[in-house]
This record gives structure tokens, C-alpha cells and sequence, in this order.
């Protein structure tokens, strides 16, 4: 299946809150797969980002990059624009992930609220 950067970065919480949960290990298994394979598509997201950080962040007196009190990294006023552009393009690449799948029947008598049942909707395999 093919998701965006954007769309990994928005269900990875909700995905790590729904494995919290006792649920068969077939669904638990499955959600972890998963996880494990949206970590590492986000882990070459953050690399990217770091890159654009590096080169469009304000730098304090050791070269780092600035950051302000709320987390937030200084970005260059002249730079703004490009940077804007580039973490839209960042956030924008869509990426191909093998999404492992589970019976709907093995969600027969859980308690998964529709927020879940959203997160989950990809990994749901509804037979036919």
C-alpha cells in the first residue's frame, strides 16, 4: 500500500496506542509488523528532515541548530519559503509499505473504538 510521509507521521501514535491493548497475538503481531516497518520508512523521513534542518536552521555558537523554548527550530527568515517547500515535498513522498494483514473475524468481541477501527482499516482483511 502506499502512504505518505504526512499519513505515517499522523497514524504512528494512534498505531503504538492501539497496540497497548490485549487483543489476539494475531492482531497484536500483525500491528507490530507493521509499526516496525512505519518506524523505518520514518526513520529515512527524519534523516531527510534533519538535512533540511541542518541547512535552513538558524545555528548557535557550536554550530548547532537553534531551537526555542517551546522545541522549535529557528528557521532563516530569508530562508522560509524553501524550507516550507522542502517539508511539503518531504511530506508529500509517497512510500510503499507491505502491510500485514488480519482477519476481521479475530475483532469479533474486542472493544476497538472508531478512531482504532481507522488506524487499523489498512491492516483488515474483510475475506470476501
Amino acid at each position: 500500500m502506499k502512504f505518505t510521509n504526512q499519513e505515517l507521521l499522523n497514524n504512528i501514535g494512534a498505531l503504538r496506542s492501539v497496540a497497548q491493548k490485549q487483543l489476539p497475538v494475531k492482531i497484536s503481531y500483525a500491528i507490530a509488523k507493521n509499526i516496525s516497518k512505519v518506524e523505518s520508512e520514518l526513520n529515512i523521513y527524519n534523516k531527510e528532515r534533519q538535512k533540511l534542518v541542518d541547512k535552513y536552521a538558524e545555528k548557535d555558537k557550536n554550530g548547532q541548530p537553534k531551537i526555542d523554548k517551546n522545541n522549535q527550530y529557528h528557521i532563516k527568515k530569508e530562508c522560509l519559503q524553501d524550507w516550507n517547500k522542502d517539508i511539503q515535498d518531504l511530506l508529500s513522498i509517497e512510500v510503499e509499505i507491505d502491510v500485514y494483514k488480519f482477519s476481521i473475524d479475530l475483532l469479533d468481541g474486542f472493544n476497538i473504538s472508531p478512531v482504532e477501527m481507522q488506524v487499523l482499516d489498512c491492516m483488515i482483511d474483510i475475506g470476501k
